[in-house]
């Protein structure tokens, strides 16, 4: 299996995404950072953590990334994923939290399974290119 983060801003594209993701037996999953895109950074993480939820699959971390796009002013599509982000959806609120910052999550895991983890971006603004928290700025 190959080990996969996805870096997510669930609308209904990337909750159906994450669920084709969690059930494929080549990947494996070992977490989801999210990002302000489809919907703001909160309510991405929220969703993502109801999708792992419905999946049952509470044992892959979701961590918090780029509050905003790096180059532009967010722009949400409601219009297209509803008020919510999924469709209408009524999913239970998680009971699961967010397990940290998304820079440092990448790194660490990266890091860890060097030449091996796969980064699958489904957003237009992904979390790598911010910085890791208290690092200087270049």
């Amino acid at each position: 299996m190959r080990p996969v983060i996805l870096d997510v801003d669930p609308g209904v594209d990337d909750a159906l995404a994450i669920l084709m993701a969690l059930h494929s037996p080549e990947l494996e999953i070992i977490g989801l950072t999210t990002v302000s895109g489809n919907v703001p950074l909160d309510q991405a993480t929220e969703n993502t953590l109801k999708v792992l939820e419905l999946a049952g699959r509470t044992d892959v971390p979701v961590c918090m990334g780029a509050p905003r796009p790096l180059a532009r002013e967010p722009r949400y599509t409601y219009e297209v994923h509803g008020p919510g982000g999924l469709g209408g959806a009524d999913l239970p609120e998680p009971e699961a939290m967010p397990a940290g910052n998304a820079v440092t999550f990448l790194i660490e895991n990266i890091e860890a399974r060097l030449g091996e983890v796969i980064v699958v971006a489904t957003v237009p603004s992904p979390t790598w290119p911010w910085r890791r928290p208290g690092a200087p700025a270049s």
